[in-house]
């Protein structure tokens, strides 16, 4: 097979060395694991609602990664990033009680993140999920994947943590050009108001923040690096880690002996453009990789501590709650005699209907925030759901100083949208439409407009917090 051409020459470019920084002695120690987390039994595939099928092989396997840190003082914190479509907090929380546990990790000290891959397994939990399910064996299945991937991620947090030796940190930052917003305004009365669509002209986040990790011995032992993008670029029916599976490859290719972490930003609306095809893929995972070589070499902050790191919820509110006479009287719709009625919607207001009846209809959400502190020299902000881009813009402008600022979505629980203020006013996929394709959690309604203020007040706070 013919290779790409900017392949050949990646091929031919010899491994970038990680330049000598003038640091102190190492302050802190770090180690770092990993584990295929690639179904290993028939499972449909998740992120495409057109594309309901088995997946047919696998093109790239998955992986869970783990990356421990602790600081002179004992203090310490383990990041997980998966190659997975989302992070469940039925996951989540399963995995915090282990490594609790086993461990004594505590809870505000485990990031979970995943990079949103549209070609990885679907994830089900709640009995009311499976009982749409026709195929018992589908349910089998997601149990047992689901069981299993706990257990692999617990026990590479444990594996990173046993592995702890002397390391320096260094923080960096390049810029990548790939992304771009898929929000285009449409031009037409009829249709949903904004389209998914490249946008040249929307906004973005191209910084690529890296986190390096060296050996004693001035080795590499982990990079840490993310982008504001989905991972969309592939609509395969094989296993598969998208743009970010490439980068990660590449830079393990390049640097023998790393672990290569991919951590997903605020890109709910952000798609990578051209799409669809694994030539695409693969030149944005070289893209991203050649910016993540670049910020290796460019100006570097070196790390101090201490390391802090703090967990915290904040509530975010509904639109008005439906009624039971409201969800009756749509759901007698004859199916098919509204064009706006879809079967999605109609699925959805089935489920609202029967747990508003079981008094089980939230009314409002704990959103998970997390923050982390590496002394003064850089504060990582944890956001949860697939977060739009105006989120980390924001954070950066309000939290600009003498302190690097790394933001990321999709950590921890992703529940759903994320839309800021302006998205959700301007309406669409992002600001509301897409709630009705989640069924865990179920979602009675879009978000109240007070969800910004009350997320960035929240963040904010956390991160001026000594």
């Amino acid at each position: 097979m013919k290779l790409p051409f900017f392949l050949v020459l990646a091929g031919l470019m010899p491994a970038i060395a990680v330049p000598a920084i003038d640091t102190p002695p190492p302050q802190w120690r770090a180690g770092a694991a990993r584990t295929i987390i690639t179904p290993t039994e028939p499972m449909y595939l998740a992120g495409f609602a057109s594309r309901v099928v088995i997946a047919e092989g696998t093109a790239m396997d998955l992986q869970a990664k783990a990356l421990a840190l602790e600081d002179d003082r004992g203090t310490r914190f383990v990041m997980v990033t998966l190659d997975l479509v989302e992070v469940a907090k039925q996951t989540r929380d399963a995995v915090a009680a282990q490594v609790q546990a086993k461990f004594g990790l505590p809870n505000e000290a485990l990031l979970l993140n995943c990079s949103h891959t549209h070609c990885g397994p679907e994830l089900r939990f709640t009995e009311e999920e499976f009982s749409e399910l026709k195929d018992p064996q589908r349910r089998e299945r997601c149990l047992r994947y689901n069981a299993g991937l706990v257990a692999k991620i617990t026990g590479i947090v444990g594996e990173s943590l046993q592995r702890l030796e002397p390391a320096t940190l260094v923080y960096g930052h390049a810029r990548c050009g790939f992304a771009m917003n898929r929000r285009l305004k449409n031009e037409k009365s009829t249709g949903e108001p904004y389209l998914n669509s490249p946008n040249p002209d929307g906004v973005v986040d191209h910084d690529v923040p890296v986190l390096s990790v060296t050996r004693a011995d001035n080795s590499l032992a982990a990079v840490v690096f993310g982008y504001a993008c989905h991972n969309t670029t592939m609509s395969i029916k094989e296993w598969h880690g998208d743009y970010a599976g490439h980068a990660q490859r590449i830079l393990e290719e390049a640097h023998p002996g790393t672990v290569a972490l991919f951590m997903m930003g605020c890109g709910g609306d952000q798609n990578g453009y051209p799409r669809f095809g694994d030539v695409f893929s693969q030149r944005h995972g070289q893209s991203l990789a050649t910016a993540v070589e670049a910020a290796l070499q460019a100006k570097a902050r070196p790390l101090s501590g201490p390391l802090k790191t703090a967990w915290d919820t904040v509530r975010l509110d509904y639109q008005p709650l439906p009624t039971e006479e409201e969800l009756q009287k749509r759901l007698a719709t004859p199916q098919g005699s509204d064009p706006s009625y879809s079967i999605y919607r109609r699925d959805w207001d089935r489920r609202r209907l029967l747990a508003l009846q079981k008094g089980s209809l939230r009314d409002h959400y704990d959103y998970p925030i997390q923050v982390v502190h590496f002394g003064k020299d850089l504060t990582f902000i944890g956001l949860s759901g697939e977060t739009c881009v105006d989120y980390s813009l924001r954070l950066k402008r309000e939290l600009a100083g003498s302190t690097p600022l790394w933001v990321a979505g999709y950590c921890n629980d992703v529940l759903a949208y994320i839309p800021s203020k302006r998205v959700l006013m301007e309406g669409g996929y992002e600001a509301g439409t897409s709630i009705v394709y989640w069924s865990n959690p179920l979602h009675p309604n879009v978000f109240a407009p007070s969800l910004e203020e009350r997320i960035m007040g929240r963040a904010i706070g956390m991160a001026r917090q000594p």
